[in-house]
């Protein structure tokens, strides 16, 4: 096994035990070398370098089962931050984590709808801002997260990207990363939280689709848990399908004018007219996805009342359900799940 092998498997095992540390912390060497089957030399190796890189820390004394008392080791809460930032039509909105999970800071960035390289630029100042030591906060930044609307047009997530030649426009996400050097993360808000409600409410559902209505109206569809993908990417907006009663006429955001027409002309529906066209839609759709379950959630007035107009026309399958609204607690597991991504990222072995 050459140099640089041996180097990565132990940039690996270290990597690991970090990450055995994160979810059960306070913990033993021991504790982790029995649950995660390392021997004992390697679980002191890769504790030492953490501890050697400020990346964990000994807390206290564990209760002995025979012997001298373990030391418990945690994440170091001041080693770096998380950064959440929910971008919604009234504005965006950024939490702060330390290392251990508690939120340590919150932020309205701003108050109105904001898109494109402005988004861009307020984004990436407040990230920035934590980078250069101009706030209380850790300056090094694990990982950012982009918790976004579902209904947002995917044309106001783009930045515009110019040099001397030519101009493109590229993903909020990535001119983030390029900007302020930090993994970027970037999920749809309500979509998330109803994923991460499947995974631990209701593990059985494997076939189901989930319709978000605010300003567009947007489709998920999932068959054997897997994600069905279009042309670009997994959200089908089905607003122009909405309008024409099928979901055959299904066309992604065209963007400009014509989706202005369209969020005009779905703001005029009453929920009994929004019922009846997602009923036609949903009916044609099981036709390509034949899901069990259909989960509707999003911002609009009378949802209520058109999910249990919706649900009236089916009988068996599929179950239509109102999907819960995401809680403060949403970005907090969002949180998480970035430092556990980046794990890997935080180890530097000679």
């Amino acid at each position: 096994m050459d140099k640089k092998s041996l180097k990565d498997v132990k940039r690996n095992n270290t990597a690991k035990v970090l990450e055995y540390i994160l979810k059960q912390g306070p913990v033993s060497r021991i504790e982790i070398a029995e649950q995660s089957r390392f021997s004992p030399s390697t679980v002191s190796m890769a504790v030492s370098l953490l501890l050697k890189d400020g990346i964990v820390e000994e807390v206290r004394e564990g209760v002995s089962t025979g012997g001298r008392k373990p030391i418990l080791l945690q994440m170091k809460e001041d080693y770096g931050c998380i950064v959440t930032v929910s971008v919604l039509r009234n504005g965006v909105n950024a939490e702060v984590f330390d290392l251990s999970g508690k939120r340590i800071a919150e932020r309205t960035l701003i108050s109105r709808y904001t898109s494109g390289n402005r988004l861009l630029k307020v984004i990436g100042g407040f990230v920035q801002e934590i980078q250069n030591g101009k706030t209380e906060l850790p300056t090094r930044i694990i990982g950012l997260g982009l918790l976004c609307q579902d209904d947002l047009p995917e044309y106001d997530l783009m930045t515009e990207f110019s040099t001397s030649l030519s101009s493109d426009l590229i993903r909020l996400e990535t001119a983030l990363a390029t900007r302020c050097g930090v993994p970027v993360k970037k999920e749809l808000l309500n979509r998330y939280n109803l994923n991460y409600y499947l995974k631990t409410a209701d593990a059985s559902c494997t076939d189901y689709a989930y319709v978000n209505i605010g300003e567009r109206i947007t489709a998920s569809f999932v068959l054997n848990r897997k994600m069905i993908h279009n042309s670009k990417d997994s959200i089908f907006d089905i607003s122009s399908a909405v309008l024409s009663g099928s979901f055959a006429g299904y066309e992604n955001n065209p963007g400009g004018p014509m989706a202005i027409a369209q969020e005009t002309a779905l703001k005029s529906f009453s929920a009994d007219k929004l019922a009846e066209k997602l009923t036609q839609v949903i009916k044609s759709a099981l036709l390509f996805f034949p899901v069990k379950d259909v989960f509707i959630g999003g911002q609009v007035e009378g949802l209520e009342q058109v999910v249990e107009k919706i649900s009236q026309n089916f009988a068996f399958q599929p179950v239509i359900r109102k999907a819960g609204e995401p809680g403060k607690q949403i970005c907090d597991i969002f949180a998480h799940q970035i430092l556990w991504e980046n794990c890997y990222a935080l180890i530097e072995v000679n």
